[in-house]
C-alpha cells in the first residue's frame, strides 16, 4: 500500500550558528513524508530559497553547493508530495516549498504539512491563481494580514477563522521572526524542542532526534509559538474545537521511533498486531507462521507473533534503495513498482499457511499483487491481518485518497474484499482496538475515512455530495475540492 501525504516540516532558530546543518538532518530524517520534492529557506539578507524535485540530495551531490552556501540563524525546510494542485513536473517545481512571497514591502517564506478544504473560496479572497497548490494562497493571506496588522499573531488567527482543513505551518519572516502553529483541530502532527540556544520545531519528533534536540512539546490545535533575537513566546490564538489527531499517523506515515502523545508509534503499532491475534484468534490458529509486508508492519507483526505463539519469519525483504511510489505511475508499471520494492523469500512461504500483517488497504492494488506472489510462490492459505480498521470514506486533510470510488472498502465487506484480493480472509482492526492502542482518547482522532464523519462541516458536506454521486450511479471527478 502506498500513499501520497503532504508534507513534512522543519525550522530551527539560533542564537549564534548557522542552522542549515539542522535543517538539512531534520529534513532528511523525514523524507519518508514527501519525495516529489524538497527545499530550504533561511533567513540571511533577506529570505533565501532553495528548491529541488525528488529526494533530498547528498552533501556530497554537486548540485547541493547552492543550498549549502544558504547561512543563517534561522529558517525553515520541507518535503512534500502533492495534495493539492497538479502533479506534472512543471507545477511540482512551482509548488515547492518552502514557498516565499512578497509584497514590496515585507517578504515572507512558509513550510506547511495539510490540505485547505476550502482551497477554491480563499484562493479568490487573495488572488492566488486556481491552478497553484493552495500553500500559494495560505502563504498570501498570511503576507496579507501582515501588512494590515503588522502581527503574526492576527495573521495566524486570520488562518484559524478563515481555513477550514488542516494546517502545520513553520514559516521565516523578513523581519526576524520565526514562528510555528497547528489548524484549530490539530490534524497534523508538529511538535517544539530544544538545546541550549537552538530552538526547532518538526513534523516528528525523530527531526528532534537526530539534530540531538531535547522534545519539549507537541503544540495545541490553535496554538502559536514565536521565536526571535527578542525571545520566545507562545499564544493559543484559537480556541481548540475538538482535537482530531490524524489516525492514520499511528499506521502508517509516521517512522516507528517518533513519538505521539508520549508513545512511540513502533509500541502502537506492536499492540496493534497483538490486538489482532487475540481479536481473530480462531483463524490465527489456522496459520504456520507471520510475516509482514514490511517496513510499516514489521513492528505490528512482531506484536502479534508475541500474542499468538506463531513463529515470525521475514519471509519479505524491503529493496532499501528501491523509492518509487505505486501511487506515481501509471496502472500498467505500478505491479513493476511493487515487485520491485519488496523482494520474496520463496522458499519460507512454500506449503505454509501464512498470517500477513499489512498496515491498510486503501485501492488494493499492492495487496492483490501481493497475495498473487504468495500463492505463485506455493503458499496455502493467506490470512490477511490490517492494522488499520476499513477504510470507507475520503480524506480532505492531505492523504491522497479523494473519491469513494477508489477505496475499495467503501463497495465491499471484509468477505467480499478477500475475495477480490484472492485471499482466504482479511481481519481489520477492530476501530476500539485501534484507538485503544495509540493512547489517545477516541474523541482526540480524526477518524474521517473510517467513519465516515469528518472533524470540520465542509468536509462533512463534501462528503455527502460525493456519497450522493456514487449512490446515482456516477463517477467522481477527483479531488471534489478543487
Amino acid at each position: 500500500m502506498s500513499l501520497n501525504e503532504k508534507c513534512g516540516v522543519f525550522a530551527a532558530y539560533s542564537e549564534k550558528e548557522s542552522v542549515l546543518p539542522y535543517l538539512y538532518w531534520g529534513m532528511l530524517a523525514q523524507n519518508h513524508r514527501g519525495h516529489q520534492s524538497h527545499g530550504f529557506a533561511t533567513l540571511n539578507d533577506g529570505i533565501r530559497c532553495y528548491t529541488g524535485l525528488g529526494l533530498i540530495p547528498s552533501l556530497e551531490n554537486g548540485d547541493s553547493a547552492a543550498f549549502r552556501s544558504m547561512a543563517g540563524r534561522m529558517g525553515i525546510a520541507n518535503v512534500r508530495y502533492a495534495t493539492s494542485g497538479p502533479s506534472d513536473v512543471e507545477s511540482l517545481q512551482r509548488d515547492a516549498m518552502p514557498l516565499k512571497v512578497s509584497d514590496g514591502k515585507r517578504s515572507l517564506a512558509i513550510s506547511f504539512n495539510g490540505n485547505i478544504v476550502n482551497v477554491r473560496s480563499l484562493q479568490r479572497r487573495v488572488g492566488a491563481p486556481a491552478s497553484y497548490s493552495d500553500t500559494h494562497a495560505l502563504a498570501l493571506l498570511i503576507l496579507k494580514r501582515l501588512g494590515e496588522t503588522e502581527s503574526i499573531s492576527e495573521a495566524a488567527r486570520s488562518c484559524m477563522k478563515g481555513i477550514e482543513g488542516s494546517f502545520s505551518v513553520t514559516g521565516v519572516i523578513d523581519d526576524g521572526t520565526l514562528f510555528a502553529f497547528k489548524d484549530p483541530v490539530g490534524v497534523k502532527p508538529l511538535c517544539y524542542g530544544c538545546n541550549g540556544d537552538v530552538h526547532a520545531f518538526s513534523s516528528e519528533s525523530v527531526g528532534l532526534d537526530i539534530n540531538s534536540l531535547e522534545l519539549q512539546h507537541e503544540l495545541r490545535p490553535g496554538e502559536l509559538i514565536t521565536v526571535s533575537d527578542s525571545g520566545f513566546t507562545t499564544e493559543q490564538v484559537a480556541r481548540e474545537i475538538g482535537r482530531a489527531f490524524c489516525s492514520f499517523e499511528f499506521a502508517y506515515f509516521a517512522r516507528p521511533d517518533s513519538k505521539f502523545n508520549g508513545k512511540y508509534v513502533y509500541q502502537a503499532r506492536r499492540d496493534f498486531g497483538a490486538a489482532l491475534a487475540r481479536v481473530y484468534r480462531e483463524t490465527a490458529l489456522r496459520c504456520d507462521v507471520v510475516i509482514s509486508l514490511p517496513e510499516t508492519a514489521n513492528d505490528a507483526a512482531y506484536g502479534f507473533h508475541e500474542e499468538s505463539g506463531l513463529p515470525c519469519d521475514m519471509a519479505t525483504r524491503r529493496h532499501r534503495y528501491v523509492t518509487q511510489r505505486a501511487f506515481i505511475v501509471d496502472s500498467v508499471s505500478r505491479e513493476n513498482v511493487i515487485y520491485r520494492k519488496v523482494n520474496l523469500l520463496r522458499d519460507r512461504v512454500k506449503g505454509r499457511n501464512l498470517a500477513v500483517v499489512d498496515d491498510s488497504i486503501v485501492r488494493g492494488d499492492t495487496t492483490r499483487t501481493n497475495v498473487r506472489r504468495f500463492k505463485v510462490a506455493g503458499a496455502g492459505e493467506i490470512h490477511l491481518f490490517i492494522t488499520f480498521p476499513k477504510i470507507i470514506g475520503p480524506c480532505f486533510y492531505g492523504i491522497d485518497m479523494s473519491t469513494y470510488g477508489e477505496l475499495i472498502g467503501a463497495r465491499l465487506d471484509a468477505e467480499g474484499i478477500a475475495e477480490e484480493l484472492g485471499a482466504d480472509s482479511v481481519n481489520y482492526l477492530p476501530l476500539a482496538e485501534y484507538v485503544r492502542a495509540t493512547g489517545l482518547g477516541r474523541d482526540q482522532l480524526c477518524t474521517g475515512c473510517i467513519t465516515g464523519s469528518y472533524p470540520t462541516p465542509m468536509a462533512n458536506e463534501l462528503a455527502s455530495k460525493m456519497r450522493a454521486i456514487v449512490d446515482e450511479g456516477k463517477k467522481e471527478k477527483g479531488r471534489i475540492y478543487e
